[in-house]
């Protein structure tokens, strides 16, 4: 939604969409944890036999993912205390290079993929079903002038 920045509820619109994206990326990025947490467990037991491999990049994943969301919310303070009328002036410029942005983009191009993957994915599906229904109509045929005979 586009808010003219002079609207009297400019500041509380906007406030309210940072605060939903924030939520939205916390929401994924507990998710994906979650997810690679669940998807590396059975590889726990090789670190104890000397392999640290899948570990440690966990731990580094971690550790990025948790400075990220410091980040994240460190620039979320500064924005707030900053003042509006900054960020309006600045508008063009400020919007498209914050860290908020960037994390927004990333999953909607996640996203984004994902869906292009399951549409591409249901129209080859569709496809073959045609070409079994097709060749199965050709063999049917084919035994029939087979028996006519």
């Amino acid at each position: 939604m586009h808010i003219h920045p002079s609207s009297p509820n400019s500041d509380l619109l906007l406030q309210s969409e940072e605060s939903a994206a924030i939520k939205i990326q916390a929401g994924f990025r507990g998710y994906r944890v979650r997810k690679q947490l669940n998807h590396r467990a059975p590889h726990r037991s090789s670190a104890r036999n000397g392999y640290h491999g899948s570990n440690s990049i966990l731990r580094r994943q971690q550790r990025h993912q948790l400075a990220m969301s410091s980040q994240l919310q460190q620039d979320n303070t500064n924005s707030a205390n900053s003042g509006r009328n900054q960020r309006d002036t600045n508008s063009s410029e400020s919007d498209s290079n914050t860290v908020e942005d960037q994390c927004a983009i990333k999953i909607q191009a996640g996203v984004r993929g994902f869906l292009v993957r399951k549409k591409q994915k249901m129209a080859a599906d569709a496809a073959t079903k045609i070409q079994a229904s097709f060749r199965g109509f050709k063999a049917r045929k084919e035994v029939q002038k087979l028996r006519q005979m």
